[in-house]
């Protein structure tokens, strides 16, 4: 059985009404191997500063097996003028296949020094933590996002800050941050 890898990196994304900014980006080629990418720095007035940027994805497809890994890192990030800051933000994402089965996984995913509206957060969140940022929309921490069937497909999505920026009055979706977002996916 022959099988497929894809696998894609974001140090940092902001999607906002006046358009979609991505930075240090890195896409897996379809016959895998190797894509790095980096930048020193970004500043998106009011909205993301963050320095030493880079995302890097591997992935490689034989007869019988196939793995594909991500990891998309960010030092120094302050969001929406240092609503939520990080020393450090590092998504993982990594997935095999065989002819057993599939699976998935974000081990290795960290979030430094996390502070978010002035209190300090211990350790890394758990998967899927959403709190609340009144007047602005919400964060999702450690948002991880398996697919796949777990036996001859799996991936996963990793976002290690996700804010969802809101209309204060509708609540209406008006744009997005993103900080250490990798995804890995394998299968026939």
């Amino acid at each position: 059985m022959s099988y497929g890898v894809s696998g894609q990196g974001y140090a940092a994304v902001v999607n906002l009404a006046t358009g979609t900014q991505q930075f240090a980006a890195a896409a897996l080629p379809a016959e895998g191997g190797m894509t790095a990418s980096d930048l020193d720095n970004v500043s998106v007035a009011n909205t993301l500063n963050a320095n030493t940027l880079n995302s890097i994805t591997t992935g490689m497809a034989d007869l019988g097996i196939a793995s594909a890994q991500t990891s998309a890192e960010a030092a120094g990030a302050a969001i929406l003028n240092g609503l939520i800051t990080a020393r450090q933000v590092v998504g993982v994402a990594a997935s095999y296949v065989s002819p057993q089965a599939a699976g998935s996984q974000a081990d290795g995913s960290i979030l430094l020094d996390l502070v978010i509206n002035g209190v300090p957060l211990v350790g890394t969140p758990p998967p899927n933590t959403r709190i609340a940022l009144p007047g602005v929309g919400y964060v999702m921490l450690n948002e991880q996002t398996p697919t796949g069937n777990g036996v001859t497909t799996s991936g996963i999505s990793v976002n290690m800050i996700h804010v969802v920026l809101q209309n204060a009055v509708t609540g209406l979706t008006t744009g997005e941050i993103l900080v250490g977002s990798a995804t890995s996916a394998v299968g026939s």
